[in-house]
């Protein structure tokens, strides 16, 4: 350089940088002029420079402030808790979220007033008498800035039906002293009277149960010890013979305990193996058979029993309460028949009895805790009335489903389980051109974490769910907006989804609708509801498993990986050469496609047609055979579908439908792929 001239850019005392000029025309040096104006423009642009950087921060807070709004308004929306805003004077209702519309039975409409709301149901005091409009917390909130703290209400309405809740209030101030607005929070506490009720209830249960066996070991012991003649040696051997009989009634009522205790705390364990399920099923007989039980059992064992991948001690458990409650309510010298019948990816086994039978209504509580089924006394035989729920807790913890039949009472029961398959007993789906077309579900790629989107309108559920996943390995998607998830099935195509069956705005079912529409997804449905008639509409809809909340963790996660087992791709479909045609690359070891070096990202759809069009080159594919390989046989017909992905396919890899180099259109049939 010949000549130089350098002016900071500077801001009261912040360096924002420099300013510099170097050879000035003609060669000649920079005079005092130049350095002077040369500062002006360094002045102008520490002004611009410092105006821009305020301007970014200002709209940065903006953005920040706007997104903290709209988390605000979704939590409030979706809150588990009700709440609701009126104005003060007006009693303009500001705000009411989804939550309290329920408990008030109402839903919001423009220029609703606290008075219409106040309509909906009587509003009642723990003693029983009815609520003034002015004793309600929101009013005296109002009116009076008074602060209300869990205050129970129980809402009647008119159909009978009756909601108790807390209800905070408190009044918003504005300029000081001056209330401009007061909010409600109110707060179903339904489950907690639940609670308070099955609380009782085990405790009844279980005073009986250990009273029952304590005072036959009391009565024993007693009789031995308080006796004024020396019992004889037949005598003392029945007396040890009670105590030892009912010391094993005990050990067994508080090993039921304690096993129902870590179900509903998510902590029970199971060691799943290979193992095969002829034997365990002998096992269990065996030990039924030494009760001394009346009946016969009959057992049809296949010729080549598969082995099922269970955890062998809770599996004989589960098979000896399915048989012992058989015992007790089917008639002496009767037959329990036990029947294991193998399947593509699991085994079911069936226990059915010639007993008493079950109303088909009584059927959906069969698995809850205490449940009895039948009204009159006389069922009433005996035992803790844990048996069948620590069953269905030990059945999902292992990936399996447990569920009773029954014609009518008078006509027996069936009892029947299922368990999957163990590691390399089941059929190999590239044997099986209907088999493989039913496999739908995204592809996660080898280095990729199976990805598992969970919708819940609550927030806590959601929590929940993104811990077990996150521990688990999964990577977890979460929303409790019905709206989205039509959206991020479309673009992110996650491995699996969990569903909620109410979702406020829309229902769970319907949303698995939408989507079948245009992918076949894996689908959970995660629930409170246990009816029949929503297990079955999910089933039928195209769900592939049904979860009743409260669930275990270890429940859950089973019952994804036997789901994700049943649905994934096999690995022998990557141990292939790359599929080379001129400039096009598909890597299958890797799931990578490239164009002349160049990586093309294709959604996991686009990806499995590219798959069956390259691994079938040269010949030409139907639609509805494409249909069969990529979406399943449910989406038979739907060719326009196959035609819209096409499309995005040719479209990223460059293929112009008019000069083909990849995908070749065999008019009203199908396409072809280029032969390497």
């Amino acid at each position: 350089m010949k000549s130089f001239l350098g002016v900071p850019i500077r801001h009261s005392d912040e360096a924002l940088g420099n300013l510099y000029l170097t050879e000035k025309e003609g060669g000649d040096e920079f005079t005092p002029e130049d350095e002077e104006t040369l500062a002006v423009f360094a002045h102008q642009a520490a002004l611009a420079i410092r105006n821009a950087n305020r301007f970014e921060g200002e709209q940065r807070a903006h953005a920040q402030a706007e997104a903290a709004r709209r988390s605000l308004e979704t939590l409030v929306r979706t809150s588990p808790v009700g709440v609701l805003v009126i104005e003060a004077g007006s009693e303009k209702v500001l705000l009411i979220n989804r939550e309290a519309e329920r408990i008030l039975g109402v839903s919001r409409e423009p220029g609703d007033h606290l008075e219409r709301y106040e309509q909906t149901a009587v509003r009642e005091s723990p003693d029983g008498h009815a609520l003034l409009p002015d004793e309600l917390p929101i009013r005296r909130a109002l009116v009076n800035g008074e602060t209300v703290r869990a205050e129970e209400i129980r809402f009647r309405f008119p159909d009978d039906r009756a909601v108790p809740t807390l209800v905070n209030a408190t009044p918003i101030y504005e300029d000081g002293d001056r209330i401009s607005a007061a909010v409600a929070v109110i707060q179903d506490i339904t489950p907690l009277e639940e609670l308070e009720s099955l609380r009782s209830e085990f405790l009844g249960v279980v005073s009986h149960e250990l009273k029952t066996p304590l005072t036959a070991i009391k009565g024993s012991a007693a009789i031995a010890l308080d006796s004024e003649r020396e019992p004889s040696l037949e005598e003392t051997r029945e007396l040890f013979e009670i105590i030892d009989e009912q010391s094993d009634r005990l050990r067994d009522l508080i090993d039921n305990l304690l096993d129902i205790t870590r179900i509903e705390a998510g902590s029970l364990t199971v060691q799943p193996e290979s193992v095969d399920i002829a034997d365990i099923v002998r096992d269990a007989v065996s030990v039924f058979s030494r009760g001394g039980a009346g009946q016969s059992i009959e057992v049809d064992i296949p010729d080549d029993p598969p082995r099922v991948q269970a955890d062998r001690r809770r599996l004989v458990q589960v098979l000896s309460n399915l048989l012992n409650n058989a015992s007790k309510f089917a008639p002496d010298r009767s037959e329990i028949a036990i029947e294991i019948r193998p399947g593509d990816d699991q085994v079911t086994v069936s226990v059915r009895d010639q007993g008493r039978g079950i109303a088909r209504d009584k059927l959906p509580y069969l698995f809850k805790k205490f449940a009895q089924v039948h009204d009159d006394a006389q069922s009433r035989l005996g035992g803790s009335g844990l048996g069948l729920a620590i069953s269905r807790g030990l059945i999902e913890a292992q990936g399996g489903r447990i569920w009773a039949d029954s014609e009518g009472e008078g006509r027996g029961a069936t009892f029947s389980f299922t368990l999957p398959l163990a590691s390399g007993e089941a059929a190999d789906p590239l044997t099986d051109v209907t088999r493989r077309g039913a496999l739908k579900g995204s592809i996660s790629r080898a280095s990729e974490r199976t990805r598992i989107l969970a919708v819940d309108d609550d927030p806590r559920v959601l929590r929940l769910v993104k811990r077990v996943l996150g521990e688990a390995g999964y990577e977890a998607t979460l929303t409790t907006d019905p709206l989205e998830v039509v959206g991020i099935v479309e673009v992110e195509e996650p491995d699996l989804i969990l569903l909620d069956l109410n979702l406020g705005a829309t229902s769970g079912l319907e949303l698995l609708k939408r989507i079948r529409e245009f992918s076949g997804v894996p689908a959970i449905f995660l629930t409170a509801s246990d009816r029949t008639e929503d297990t079955v509409a999910a089933l039928k809809l195209g769900a592939d498993d049904y979860i009743t909340k409260p669930f275990s963790p270890s429940e859950l996660l089973a019952r994804i990986e036997a789901t994700l087992r049943r649905r994934a791709l096999p690995d022998t479909m990557e141990a292939r050469p790359p599929f080379v045609v001129e400039d096009l690359t598909i890597n299958f070891a890797e799931r990578r496609v490239t164009v002349g070096g160049r990586p093309v990202a294709l959604s996991a759809t686009e990806y499995k047609l590219l798959y069956e069009m390259a691994t079938h080159a040269g010949l030409v594919l139907t639609h509805d055979q494409i249909l069969q390989r990529v979406w399943g046989p449910t989406y038979s017909g739907s060719t326009e579908l196959v035609r819209s992905v096409v499309r995005n396919v040719r479209r990223k890899l460059g293929d112009d439908a008019r000069n083909p180099r990849f995908i070749f259109t065999e008019p009203q049939v199908g396409y072809r792929a280029a032969k390497p």
